[in-house]
């Protein structure tokens, strides 16, 4: 196929697809994207990626596709799926995108909610989706899917493969050579480019309507404190239909020109990450917790030596963290309603002394360097954590071990990282500090806002009743409550509608009490119950992998997840647990019982969301016989506050 040289030499990156663009002009043959087939990690150039996007984004103009037009994609994360998001950007739609795992009913409420015609499945099971909802008097028009296998005989007028698109594509671009590039310069920053829908956790997920400015400045704000470049190697299997994924293996990928390595499946993440040993990592903190229990599990099974060589070695990194780690009781809290940007941050820089140095330099040749390489984080500069709040606990473990975590605040509605911690610059219960671009500001209520490059402009649907999240001053409001210190750094306290008042009158975030719970290696879920109640209680949910390795090497038999959370020893141990976190705890936010859920948290239940963020009414309404169990004779508050943990089976 012959491609006409360009006219443009370079775009101004103020959109996405002209960053790729650019990059394929200045990095041509270098590596873009990696991908594992049979086994084997293979290479995408920047050039052959910019090809791929031209192909696709011809043929979808060939469909009918037109500027405005929202397309829906859900597929796991691929190379198929850049070059598709791009394709659409390119073609003036909109990427709507659609979690993985949605059933059907959520693909419905997207595609009814967006009104794509158009849907882009990844295999199989989505496909079926789409199909199905076709059936059932959907308006879909045209549905492209990445595997064609299984579209049997729908194959055709309804169904196309992703390769049937590309030849669509390369028809158009023989009789248009120009086309492709007219279309990708065509783009304004002002330009809608996706719909991300929130994860849902209160109700119907809500599609956020956003710009091209927002991402591309967003990223740069980022990369301004935290550098990536086109040395640096990215991991990617979080969901691309994720805000954190989006920003990373997009946004920074394409302002960076940093290589995007796609996970075989999120089963073999671990597998990967010891392959690639990525340069930059991103984890929410439950991936973070599994990876911890690993070792812990691996350790124990060790020998005497090793297990106190490993002791000794974190040991030595736990010490220097908690010496160096600023608090943030150190700080002074701003007041309500002034606004703090960059310019006012004043960064807690780390300082070691050369003892501190030297004895930690024996420990990591010696251990740490070993479990660095053995969980695939030897070489890596950072790891980005964020999406849920992490204990400080799993903080120090991981800084312990010499690899750097930068806590970050992110939501949907942003589409990106206004405040982040710098490297070098740690405080334990914090998201960092506001980045450059950004203000922050609480309200009175103790809510946090932030104004800066918001490329949001509403719901989709409800454009002009949005004003509840984006003020007309430009503040986003994140529903979330917090403390803003008067150095620019932010905790965040919870969500704002999650806070629990018990009936003496005590304001309660559960997230509070429920992070310090899932520090635990053996607590994989906590929800913690008391609104409008005498004391706290805990449904949780344990971590079947550790409590089944700790019962194994006790030689206690169980059969089922029933059998194993009935277990009087697995009771005793939560309990133990559930005591050493109400010792970190004020009295009003202890734990009085709990109960051990008999089976794992769903999704497909509705317990969960696509990201594994439990929806609370739901889980509350499926386990309302345990909650009223937990409280039924309920004793005065005084009584109860000075008990023993109980549960309840």
């Amino acid at each position: 196929m012959r491609i006409a040289p360009p006219l443009h030499a370079s775009g101004t990156g103020d959109t996405l697809p002209q960053q790729l663009w650019n990059n394929a002009l200045a990095h041509g043959d270098a590596p873009a994207i990696r991908e594992k087939h049979l086994g084997i990690w293979q290479e995408v150039s920047w050039k052959d990626y910019l090809r791929h996007v031209r192909l696709f984004t011809l043929g979808l103009i060939a469909l009918g596709v037109k500027r405005g037009d929202p397309v829906a994609l859900q597929a796991e994360n691929c190379q198929e799926w850049l070059y598709s998001d791009l394709s659409v950007q390119c073609a003036g739609g909109i990427v709507t995108t659609v979690y993985p795992t949605s059933s059907v009913e959520e693909v419905r409420h997207i595609l009814g909610n967006s009104g794509a015609r158009v849907v882009i499945a990844g295999d199989q099971e989505h496909l079926d989706k789409a199909i199905e909802l076709q059936a059932g008097g959907i308006p879909i028009d045209k549905i492209i899917v990445f595997d064609p296998k299984g579209a049997g005989i729908h194959r055709g007028q309804l169904v196309l493969s992703y390769k049937d698109v590309e030849a669509l594509g390369a028809q158009v671009d023989a009789q248009e050579p120009r086309r492709f590039e007219s279309l990708v310069f065509a783009l304004k920053p002002d330009d809608v480019y996706d719909i991300m829908y929130t994860s849902g956790t209160s109700g119907l997920p809500k599609g956020a309507v956003s710009v091209q400015r927002g991402t591309v400045e967003g990223a740069r704000s980022m990369m301004a404190v935290l550098p990536v470049d086109k040395r640096d190697s990215w991991l990617s299997y979080l969901p691309l239909s994720h805000a954190f994924e989006r920003i990373m293996a997009i946004a920074v990928h394409l302002g960076s020109g940093c290589v995007v390595n796609f996970a075989d499946s999120i089963d073999t993440v671990q597998s990967d990450v010891v392959e690639i040993q990525p340069t930059v990592f991103g984890a929410v903190p439950r991936i973070l917790e599994k990876v911890k229990t690993a070792v812990d599990i691996r350790m124990g099974k060790s020998t005497p030596l090793k297990q106190a060589l490993y002791r000794w070695a974190l040991g030595v990194g736990q010490r220097r963290v908690r010496r160096q780690s600023k608090r943030i009781d150190q700080f002074r809290p701003a007041p309500a309603r002034r606004a703090i940007g960059f310019n006012e941050v004043r960064p807690v820089p780390t300082r070691w002394t050369t003892s501190e140095r030297l004895l930690h330099w024996v420990a990591h040749m010696l251990v740490l360097r070993h479990l660095r390489k053995h969980i695939g984080l030897l070489h890596v500069r950072y790891v980005l954590c964020g999406a849920a709040p992490m204990s400080a606990e799993l903080f120090e473990y991981y800084m312990a071990l010499g690899i750097p975590i930068i806590n970050g605040f992110g939501m949907t509605e942003l589409h990106n990282i206004p405040s982040a911690s710098m490297p070098g610059h740690y405080v334990l219960g914090t998201v960092g500090h506001v980045l450059p671009g950004w203000e922050a500001m609480k309200t009175e209520e103790g809510e946090l806002l932030f104004r800066g490059p918001i490329g949001f402009t509403g719901y989709r649907g409800q454009e002009n009743g949005s004003f509840d999240t984006k003020d007309a001053d430009g503040w986003l409001h994140t529903g979330d409550l917090c403390e803003l210190y008067d150095n620019g750094y932010i905790s965040i306290v919870g969500r704002k509608k999650d806070v629990l008042i018990t009936s003496g009158g005590k304001n309660i975030s559960p997230e509070v009490v429920e992070n310090k719970l899932k520090a635990s290696a053996y607590i994989s879920e906590a929800v913690v119950i008391g609104d409008g109640r005498h004391y706290l209680s805990a449904l949780i949910e344990l971590d079947v992998d550790a409590v089944g390795d700790l019962l194994q090497m006790r030689g206690i038999a169980y059969t089922t997840l029933r059998d194993m959370a009935a277990n009087p020893d697995v009771l005793r141990l939560i309990a133990a647990e559930i005591e050493t976190a109400n010792r970190t705890l004020s009295r009003v936010e202890t734990v009085k019982k709990f109960a051990i859920i008999p089976r794992d948290l769903s999704h497909d239940d509705g317990e969960m969301t696509p990201t594994r963020k439990v929806k609370r009414i739901q889980v509350e309404k499926q386990f309302r016989d345990l909650i009223d169990a937990m409280y039924a004779d309920t004793p005065s508050q005084e009584t109860v506050s000075r008990g023993p943990i109980d549960s309840v089976v």
